[in-house]
């Protein structure tokens, strides 16, 4: 009789912890999907890449692109970090950046919008192309310190000391 129990038990327990291992208890963050990759990002001048900007707050170079459908919105985005940042003699901002982007965005659910609480923001910390080393990333969510362009906040009640 015990025998019996213990083969029911290990034959539920093989049921039901492989689905308690990969529950995340409804968060949206976590690792990707098994089925889902990110896409290598384009080239450069590639006809999928619908903008292309500095943004001096950040110091970030940021490339959109459509990477589906040419008549939809954009569905992808990438961000690299810059070197240096001049103007050309025509007036245009011209970014020496990494060789590879820090931040990934990809629209999963197709709403047309990058929504890092949805599972659609990706660090690569070790800047090397995608390789599968890319992880999901949220700048709200407490717990790792933000590594990219967004500042952590000061704790609350504690003053800065000024320098005499």
């Amino acid at each position: 009789m015990r025998r019996l129990l213990r083969i029911f038990w290990l034959a539920g327990a093989a049921l039901l912890l492989p689905g308690a291992l990969t529950s995340n208890g409804g968060e949206v963050a976590g690792p990707p999907q098994p089925h889902f990759a990110l896409p290598a990002e384009p080239d450069e001048f590639d006809r999928r890449e619908v903008d292309a900007y500095y943004d001096w707050r950040s110091n970030l170079f940021f490339r959109v692109f459509k990477m589906t459908s040419q008549e939809g919105k954009p569905d992808f985005m990438t961000a690299r970090r810059t070197y240096k940042v001049s103007v050309n003699q025509y007036g245009y901002e011209v970014a020496i950046t990494f060789s590879h982007p820090l931040f990934y965005w990809v629209d999963v659910n197709g709403d047309g919008e990058f929504e890092p609480s949805k599972g659609e923001m990706w660090i690569d910390i070790e800047e090397d192309g995608v390789n599968g080393n890319e992880r999901l990333y949220d700048p709200m969510a407490p717990g790792d310190a933000p590594r990219g362009p967004v500042p952590i906040p000061p704790e609350p009640g504690r003053r800065p000391q000024a320098n005499l």
